[in-house]
């Protein structure tokens, strides 16, 4: 997916489709508006695919728009700010052939600035706890809760069974939305070792005029995912007694931006609780058994709350010294 991805496209198609067991690439451009698209005119390769729209429709419902034009069985995600190896997808996919309780694989990320350090900081492991893995690299994988959007695989049939990203979402936390639904469907999200792409870090984040999308969609879409993927017990234990901090946790992740976040889910609320009935369809897992993962990720207000409160001590410390 791409957007204003001028410094980091070129790089990125010509990695993918120098790379081995890729069928097609299916590139969408979200109407940028820089010079990355004439960048890659000179890239001739039948396998490629480009869909550029006219206004910018999230990266949520452009890689639902991708997949709907793929013409595989396994679906390999990425992002305009990635680079991968050249045998990025032959272990990922080889975990999806022999575990079909796999829903989705999460490549190795590591930071193109320092490929000696892998980026795990969107994750959660926990003590791996798959069964029957036959093959000898046990160790070469965990359990994750949500795989990260900028490079993970998985099987078409579990993308179009989970009904794929939300596209209400438009940017940010979509991917943990995704990964909190595949682990309520029953299936398991695993993050392989091996499978290794390199990420720029906050290519999208630092352009100014994004910034603000990522503020408004912060808590938002936080909110969105408490709503409709958790179980009333879970709403209730975890969710409703902290709701008197939501105000002050929208300023402080947005700002302005923020409070407009938080009306806009207020706005959506109707919407969202339509697709909460969707979700809870499909759901085949209680949350007490990803509980703990969504913990380690700070995915639950306490934790957005908690890690405000180390980030104030830590301010007040630096002053006193």
């Amino acid at each position: 997916m791409n957007y204003n991805c001028h410094s980091t496209l070129k790089a990125c198609l010509g990695s993918i489709l120098r790379s081995r067991g890729v069928g097609e690439v299916i590139l969408v451009d979200n109407a940028s508006k820089d010079e990355s698209m004439n960048l890659i005119k000179e890239i001739i390769d039948k396998r490629l695919n480009i869909i550029r729209l006219k206004r910018n429709i999230g990266l949520a419902a452009a890689r639902n728009l991708a997949a709907e034009r793929a013409h595989y069985g396994i679906l390999a995600i990425t992002d305009a700010d990635i680079a991968v190896d050249p045998q990025w997808l032959d272990y990922p996919c080889l975990l999806l052939e022999r575990h079909r309780e796999f829903g989705a694989v999460q490549c190795n990320i590591v930071r193109s600035k320092n490929i000696n350090k892998i980026a795990l900081s969107f994750m959660a492991s926990t003590d791996s706890h798959l069964k029957d893995f036959s093959i000898e690299r046990q160790a070469s994988f965990y359990n994750c809760l949500f795989p990260v959007g900028a490079a993970f695989v998985i099987r078409q049939d579990v993308w179009t069974i989970v009904n794929g990203f939300d596209s209400l979402f438009f940017i940010g936390n979509d991917d943990v939305d995704f990964g909190i639904r595949l682990w309520t469907s029953g299936y398991e999200v695993v993050c392989s070792y091996e499978g290794t792409v390199y990420h720029k870090f906050g290519t999208l984040r630092s352009q100014k005029r994004i910034s603000p999308i990522f503020q408004f969609c912060g808590l938002r879409n936080m909110l969105f995912i408490w709503t409709k993927d958790l179980q009333w017990i879970t709403i209730v234990k975890h969710v409703l007694p902290f709701t008197i901090f939501y105000p002050f946790m929208a300023i402080r992740y947005g700002g302005v931006e923020g409070i407009k976040g938080l009306i806009s889910f207020f706005k959506n609320l109707s919407l969202i609780m339509d697709k909460r009935f969707k979700v809870q369809r499909l759901r085949k897992r209680s949350d007490n058994q990803i509980i703990q993962m969504m913990h380690e990720t700070g995915t639950l207000p306490i934790d957005l709350i908690i890690n405000d409160f180390r980030l104030l001590i830590n301010f007040f410390k630096r002053y006193k010294k």
